[in-house]
């Protein structure tokens, strides 16, 4: 509760004290008097943010001064608990705010500083909160109220009773939920997005596990073809080293067969020497007997011509004697007869010789004949030897070529092998049983053409894969989840909301029964409707109202009259007053612009809500004269005089 106010160069005042009892405090005094003044300097000493007087609180030092001070004396006790402020031993505490023209403001507690945060600390540990519209009601805040919209009306009750809170839930669930439906919107656009990178990059892989399909075939192909190759060339080999094997048992025949006819040509010549040479001799010896048969030949001739000769001679020498009877010729006869018979002699020894020399010329020109036979023989037996002797050194060289030039392709086919198994190594296995060349070859040929349409998809493909695929399924964990959290959180909208609702609908029941029970004081009926309350934010507060014994009709409508919609408006306030529990409250000229009757009516009003009120203190400021009862209403007159208020009670 407030004892006193005192008030040293603010504003009209000058140095001022203002007591303040329990109860109905009434201000009055005429315009411009310094009424409001009192309440604005409660506010600025209790802290309130906001002041209509002026935007710097400097401005609010009396004019030509350079500080001013107001002070509230309070009570610092309290029937149960800690005191509203534990730094100060005292029942009662001065609270002091020194203004200056230099623009320092602070706060003195029994003259000794204390923080802002301390102050409005004690405030709250007795329930005073300043900023409160409905605990300090200043000039207009009725008419403000009542031209705001119905959705701005229920913000400022929900705001004055503390239920703001609970808006406030409901709109950061709300909020929550906003950006949760955007997110999951936006997560659904990017999910799909990712999707379809994602679908796309999947189709990819399957061209790429096709191609790697297609590889490892390709490979094993490969593999395939390269054992064939090495088998054919292995086959090759073998058949180069059964030929070279072949040929070398060929040239170890032939190598036989031209040692065989070398032997027999050496033996043939040899002989061939040895019947030449009995040829020869015997040709010689041949000559010799031919020579000698045609001596003796030619000799018989000539013994036989001689012998002719020698008988004609002897015939005519023995005509000649049988003639001529002469002895001489018979002489000659007989030398002749001898001759003849030596050349006869002679000649039966040539032809006896000559018998004999026929047979040896006989048996010479046999074995002439015989070794000529021979010799024949022999010599196509030597022409036999040496053709098959030049044949086989023929065949031998061939083959000696031939088995050279083998092992040559051997050596090269060996050479071409090692490779191919090392390359055959390096793609895997042995491949048993590998088909043939030429199905393979159409095989390679096949997964070739398979492949190239493929041949720009390399590993990167897998990555981008699996990495869109991650992040695709971590998309959609998070959408998940996204739309777990909104439905818990539509489901705590909804919870929140109905809390809302409950608390709003529990508190206007209830403040439907003050406001038309504050009414009636004034022979009136009111009742509190909020519209559109499925939706908190186009939620608003309608108040009706029935004067003169009418049906209530809403006060946004046209049917009221001013005095009766201000009238309404400050009942619904003072109704609305009676939920802040706070030891002081205060209304600052509520019957501005009104007549007579409206004033006396609203004064009842005033009068009704402060005694139905828990407060302990109540203050109203007017301008006008009011009729009020006399129990319990402590009057305060304001005045000013040569440009500075004066207070005065009232006995």
């Amino acid at each position: 509760m407030i004892r006193e106010v005192q008030l040293s160069n603010f504003m009209s005042y000058k140095n001022t004290s203002i007591p303040l009892r329990p109860g109905l405090n009434l201000i009055i005094g005429p315009n411009g008097a310094g009424k409001s003044s009192i309440l604005l300097a409660i506010s600025v000493v209790l802290g309130q943010a906001y002041t209509e007087r002026a935007k710097k609180l400097s401005e609010l030092i009396r004019w030509n001064e350079q500080e001013a001070r107001i002070s509230l004396l309070l009570d610092n006790e309290v029937p149960k608990g800690a005191r509203p402020f534990p730094q100060a031993r005292s029942d009662k505490v001065l609270l002091t705010r020194v203004l200056k023209r230099s623009g320092d403001y602070h706060y003195l507690l029994n003259n000794k500083p204390i923080s802002k945060i301390n102050l409005v600390e004690g405030l709250s540990r007795i329930g005073l909160n300043p900023d409160n519209m409905l605990v300090i009601m200043h000039q207009l805040m009725v008419g403000r109220f009542g031209s705001v919209s119905p959705i701005d009306k229920l913000l400022l009750l929900e705001d004055a009773v503390g239920f703001a809170a609970y808006r406030r839930e409901v709109l950061e669930a709300s909020s929550r939920l906003q950006k949760l439906t955007t997110e999951r919107e936006t997560m659904s656009s990017v999910l799909e997005g990712t999707k379809e990178t994602y679908l796309h990059w999947q189709r990819e892989y399957e061209k790429y596990e096709l191609k790697r399909k297609l590889e490892d075939q390709f490979k094993d192909l490969q593999r395939e073809l390269i054992w064939r190759r090495i088998i054919r060339r292995e086959s090759s080999q073998k058949r180069v080293k059964d030929r070279i094997s072949s040929l070398q048992g060929k040239i170890v025949e032939t190598r036989e067969e031209f040692e065989t006819s070398h032997k027999q040509h050496q033996q043939v010549l040899t002989v061939l020497a040895r019947v030449s040479e009995e040829l020869e001799e015997l040709r010689e010896e041949h000559l010799k007997l031919e020579h000698g048969r045609g001596l003796r030949a030619g000799s018989l001739e000539w013994i036989s011509r001689i012998t002719d000769l020698l008988r004609t001679q002897q015939e005519v020498l023995t005509t000649l004697q049988q003639k001529a009877r002469d002895v001489s010729l018979s002489t000659e006869n007989d030398q002749l007869s001898q001759v003849l018979s030596d050349l006869v002699e002679e000649h039966e020894k040539i032809s006896i010789t000559a018998k004999t020399a026929d047979q040896d010329f006989e048996k010479v020109r046999t074995g002439i004949t015989e070794l000529t036979s021979q010799l024949t023989k022999n010599t196509d037996v030597l022409i036999e030897s040496r053709v098959k002797k030049e044949v086989s050194n023929f065949k031998l060289a061939l083959m000696e070529q031939e088995v050279q030039e083998l092992e040559v392709q051997l050596r090269i086919g060996q050479e071409e092998i090692e490779p191919l198994r090392t390359q055959a190594s390096q793609l895997g296995p042995v491949f048993e049983n590998p088909r043939d060349l030429q199905q393979i070859s159409l095989d390679v040929a096949s997964v070739q053409e398979r492949l190239r349409p493929l041949a720009h998809l390399s590993a990167e493909v897998e990555k981008m894969y699996k990495n869109y695929g991650d992040l695709y399924e971590d998309l959609k964990k998070k959408a998940e989840v996204v739309e777990q959290n909104r439905s818990e959180v539509l489901g705590e909208l909804r919870e929140r909301f109905d809390r809302w609702k409950t608390v709003m609908d529990k508190l206007l029941e209830e403040l439907s029964a003050r406001y038309n029970a504050l009414l009636s004081e004034v022979e009136s009926k009111g009742r509190i409707v909020i519209k559109a309350s499925k939706d908190i934010e186009k939620a608003g507060l309608e108040l009706y109202a029935g004067f003169k014994g009418n049906e209530p009709v809403s006060l946004d409508g046209l049917a009221p009259s001013g005095g009766e919609r201000t009238v309404a408006l400050i009942a619904f306030l003072l109704s609305l007053q009676q939920f802040i529990s706070s030891p002081f409250r205060a209304i600052d000229e509520f019957d501005v612009h009104m007549d007579p009757r409206n004033r006396e009516t609203v004064s009842k009003l005033i009068h009704a809500a402060a005694k139905a009120s828990d407060s302990s203190q109540y203050i109203a400021i007017t301008p006008g004269q009011v009729t009020l009862p006399e129990d319990n209403v402590h009057v305060i007159v304001v005045q000013n005089v040569e440009g500075s208020s004066i207070v005065k009670e009232l006995a």
